[in-house]
């Protein structure tokens, strides 16, 4: 146990002595929230200016971080931040140097944006149009995807098969064919839009459930029932009372917000 007793004593050592740096460096930075670039020489810091940031936008050299986003927010001009550890063994602080109100943006500071989105919906409507075409094209040839995939010099694939709470390669959660369950082997489905695209897909062949295993599955059956019911109940719950809030002015929920980090997941993932 040597060995390992020794790592995490270092490991736990250097947690102490960069936690006694950032307290030393938050302290300093108090008392003169003016001169970052000192504080930052005296204690071999990083120094990282970072211009008009946005409640839950990105941040140079950290990235969106929820964490390091509430240790900002509500601060005033030349407030310093508490310490929040990042990944990679580091630690962060800030000294807030202004503090802009909120106004309507001007067209300048969104034009960007503005013309990324509407890049995005150009792109996801012809992607749209393009399935729609295939499901047509494989209609009118009787239902033969493959077929129909290959005149459009696309590619089809053929799944494993899979339950209701399985995943497909390459697509995720079988949640997404869930309607190819209730309908007969041969059935085209969608075009399906996903996170990674749209999907047309086709009943290869229908497995009947083996009966005989139902006396010992009953219990799980209705348990996972009985949790699936308490989760609709929980998100019916959840949905009303967001409402009820947003419409109270209580919380504001921001989309753009939302749409900037779903549309940089997806390009990370």
């Amino acid at each position: 146990m040597k060995a390992q007793l020794a790592e995490e004593w270092k490991k736990q050592r250097v947690s102490d002595l960069m936690q006694q740096i950032s307290d030393k460096a938050q302290t300093a930075l108090g008392k003169d929230p003016a001169h970052p670039e000192k504080v930052a020489a005296e204690y071999n810091m990083q120094l990282v200016q970072a211009n008009n940031v946005e409640a839950g936008g990105p941040v140079p050299e950290i990235g969106m971080n929820p964490d390091f986003d509430q240790s900002i927010s509500g601060l005033g001009k030349g407030k310093v931040s508490q310490p929040v550890a990042l990944p990679g063994d580091k630690i962060a602080l800030a000294v807030v140097t202004d503090v802009q109100p909120s106004r309507p943006a001007a067209f300048q500071e969104v034009m960007n944006k503005v013309h990324d989105d509407m890049v995005q919906r150009r792109l996801e409507a012809a992607v749209q149009k393009h399935a729609k075409e295939l499901a047509d094209q494989a209609k009118s040839m009787g239902g033969d995807l493959a077929k129909a995939a290959k005149a459009m010099g696309l590619t089809v694939k053929t799944s494993e098969e899979i339950g209701r709470s399985g995943a497909i390669e390459g697509l995720g959660s079988a949640s997404y064919v869930q309607e190819g369950f209730k309908v007969p082997a041969g059935t085209l489905l969608g075009p399906i839009p996903t996170p990674d695209g749209t999907v047309v897909a086709k009943v290869v062949s229908r497995v009947p459930a083996d009966m005989s295993k139902l006396a010992e599955q009953r219990n799980a059956v209705r348990d996972e029932i009985k949790s699936q019911k308490g989760r609709d109940r929980s998100a019916v719950f959840e949905a009303g009372l967001r409402d009820a809030l947003v419409k109270q002015g209580k919380i504001k929920i921001h989309q753009d917000v939302i749409s900037r980090m779903i549309a940089q997941y997806r390009g990370t993932a």
